[in-house]
């Protein structure tokens, strides 16, 4: 059996790791009683170990004696950041996440991914409450309540919203694709004599979206060629794409011989179906897509695309802010200037 000092020791260290990884400003720190259930340790010891991490300046006891996590500006600790992500982290969700685990261990920082599944979630009150800075991945298809605003540009917790423009609300935002740069994967296909281009969308509206459909609207039109919006707003999966596609090609309904994916799974989607169809990818129908996903080089065929940029880059700026390690004005948007075009094997010259 171990020593009791040994014991104690072990306690230190378990509870200084749930404080380094942010644990408990997303839960309530626990007494020593539950403390010592969930350590699988007595009580005495869990006492003589919360006794010297107050001793250190970590923990500190509140007026009614419960246990509660020092503040930061005892400088005993490593800032703390949430990333709040909606749903189960995958694709474009984990780009995000790894992004900003990167730039936070960069600046000393510790982060805690917390899900939510609507804006009245507790885990977003408890993101705001307790940790020093916020990454908020935005639902898909709803905008930002007014409250909900109020509360991020006024609480103590510092706000940055990711992969949407929020900064007419007052809110310091970061993108990785700027709108402009789908200007790119039109003129390639423009050059490749393709006059005709057709929109292919297949996810829930919101600014992004919204963004990327009036860009390709208004280059057809600044360049005179033609083009159909194939817009069935659903869900964004590959399965919509594909079902969507399949069902347009099995009742005759024309598609144009360029298509511009507004998302990666749109594009590879409809790929599917029209090969299904017997048309060849990059010979009888050119395709494209804004945002791959790491994932257009890899496909068969390729898939012409923006590319997507290490997001860590332009998310030190964020927490070098959440941080207090340097400024950041309002309104305030972060983004690259424009996003690398790749070439694949899906587009090619047009039909003659």
């Amino acid at each position: 059996m171990a020593r009791p000092d040994t014991q104690t020791r072990l306690a230190v260290e378990m509870i200084r790791k749930r404080l380094q990884h942010g644990d408990h400003p997303a839960s309530p720190l626990p007494g020593e009683r539950q403390l010592a259930i969930e350590l699988g340790l007595s009580r005495p010891t869990v006492r003589k170990a919360v006794r010297q991490l107050a001793d250190e300046g970590l923990l500190a006891r509140g007026p009614t004696g419960r246990l509660t996590v020092a503040a930061a500006a005892s400088g005993k600790r490593a800032p703390l950041i949430a990333f709040l992500h909606p749903g189960q982290i995958a694709g474009e969700s984990a780009l995000w996440r790894d992004g900003v685990y990167t730039a936070a261990e960069e600046c000393g920082a510790v982060v805690r991914s917390l899900g939510y599944a609507h804006y009245g979630d507790a885990a977003i009150s408890a993101a705001l409450e307790g940790f020093d800075g916020v990454f908020l991945l935005q639902l898909t298809d709803e905008k930002l309540p007014s409250t909900l605003v109020r509360r991020m540009t006024s609480g103590r917790a510092r706000v940055v919203v990711l992969d949407r423009d929020e900064s007419a609300a007052g809110l310091r935002s970061v993108i990785v694709f700027p709108f402009s740069s789908g200007d790119k994967l039109l003129t390639h296909l423009q050059a490749l004599g393709h006059r005709r281009i057709d929109c292919l969308n297949v996810h829930a509206s919101n600014s992004v979206i919204e963004a990327r459909i009036a860009g390709w609207r208004a280059f057809i039109e600044r360049h005179g060629l033609a083009g159909e919006l194939l817009a069935r707003p659903a869900d964004g999966s590959l399965g919509s794409a594909y079902k969507w596609m399949a069902s347009r090609l099995k009742s005759g309904k024309p598609v144009a011989p360029a298509l511009y994916g507004t998302t990666v799974h749109a594009a590879i989607g409809a790929m599917r179906a029209l090969h299904e169809a017997g048309r060849r990818i990059g010979r009888d129908v050119s395709v494209c897509a804004v945002n791959d996903e790491g994932l257009g080089p890899y496909l068969v065929p390729s898939l012409t695309s923006l590319q997507t940029p290490p997001r860590a880059r332009y998310l030190r700026k964020a927490v070098n802010w959440m941080t207090g390690k340097a400024g950041w004005p309002v309104p305030s948007l972060e983004q690259p200037r424009e996003a690398p075009l790749f070439i694949g094997e899906s587009t090619g010259p047009a039909p003659k």
